[in-house]
């Protein structure tokens, strides 16, 4: 069965297809759902190899509290729809799952498609604060990690940062759905990846055309070709800066499976990004557990999670969240950010969590 988180329109990506159902309780969610899908890594190639010859993006835009902005571009959702739509051929009952009127089907989809407003957050967080103090500080942090990443938008920044700024990142994205990466997390990247080429490089990949991405009000909506030298020059890219990109779909649990597809070392500084992780207490007793899995490995490690305090009719909470923490041997507390407004009288807010 399916259920929505039952907030605003705010909480959901601004489409008019994407109206919210009544909240159904996490049990009655989970009644009669499939067995969960086991996690699996995907080859880049591969998942290149089915994306169209033409995508449409948009630009989202968000300033943070000290006045910093950051400029993302993400798939349209109309485009995912068309190419979803054509792939079918009438074969699945439901072609367009996740596109909807439900915000999840419990070990159907997890909301991968659309944009939350506790992501949105977590990137002026970034923008403000970084990693640590600042983004700046980017460079102590070798791998990292998204987990439900969807569209992806605070992995998006700090790989656009690792672009513009040479870093050797290792980035591991996971959502529960592979047609979500396939169709918006990996176009998302090459989308990023496209908008902080220079004048030089955009002749090469676009041609006398140009770059539609590099700024201007013209590149808030537009369409890219994926060219074959445009997929290769990002593909170049990545391997000259030293990048590198996992992509992993599934369910969390087990956590030893996942643990074993996504790249570690004890001297990888890892940071973990979440959002909207939290909303049941299946989610928030899995996601923990990973977590601390992954925090485990290394010799230094942090997350920072954007959740709603309460998610009505889901039962998952911040303070389930934090207890949860503290029972796997971890610190969790609130970090003090104007950033994160109020949604329908639900407040938003930013957990940072560290080993003890």
């Amino acid at each position: 069965m399916s259920f929505s988180f039952g907030f605003a329109g705010d909480d959901i990506e601004e489409d008019p297809d994407d109206a919210p159902t009544n909240p159904q309780t996490a049990a009655g969610a989970g009644r009669n759902a499939p067995p969960p899908i086991p996690a699996q890594t995907h080859d880049i190639d591969e998942l290149l190899s089915t994306l169209p010859d033409k995508i449409s993006y948009s630009i989202f835009t968000t300033t943070s509290p000290k006045g910093h902005t950051a400029r993302l571009p993400r798939r349209e959702l109309f485009d995912v729809r068309l190419q979803l739509m054509a792939e079918d051929e009438g074969t699945s009952p439901n072609p367009l799952t996740g596109l909807d009127d439900a915000d999840v089907k419990t070990n159907v989809y997890e909301g991968g498609y659309k944009t939350w407003e506790c992501s949105i957050d977590l990137v002026r967080y970034l923008l403000d604060r970084g990693p640590r103090k600042d983004l700046d500080d980017l460079v102590r942090v070798n791998h990292v990690i998204e987990m439900g990443c969807g569209t992806a938008l605070p992995s998006l920044l700090l790989f656009q940062y690792a672009l513009k700024n040479g870093l050797g990142l290792y980035f591991t994205l996971t959502d529960y759905n592979a047609d979500v990466l396939r169709l918006v997390t990996l176009p998302n990247l090459i989308l990023t990846w496209a908008s902080t080429l220079d004048e030089e490089s955009s002749k090469e990949v676009f041609g006398e055309a140009g770059n539609p991405l590099r700024g201007g009000p013209e590149g808030e909506h537009g369409d890219v070709y994926l060219t074959p030298t445009l997929l290769q020059s990002f593909k170049t890219t990545l391997s000259s800066l030293g990048i590198t990109l996992t992509l992993l779909s599934g369910s969390w649990l087990p956590v030893p499976n996942l643990l074993s597809l996504i790249p570690s070392d004890p001297a990888l500084n890892t940071f973990l990004l979440a959002s909207e992780t939290i909303y049941s207490p299946s989610s928030l007793s899995a996601f923990t557990e990973a977590m601390v899995g992954l925090m485990k490995r290394v010799h230094s490690g942090k997350a920072v999670v954007a959740a709603k305090r309460v998610y009505f009719g889901v039962g998952g909470s911040v303070d389930g969240f934090r207890e949860e923490c503290a029972r796997r041997g971890c610190v969790a507390y609130e970090v003090e950010f104007e950033g994160a407004g109020e949604g329908e009288g639900v407040r938003r807010c930013l957990v940072e969590v560290q080993m003890y």
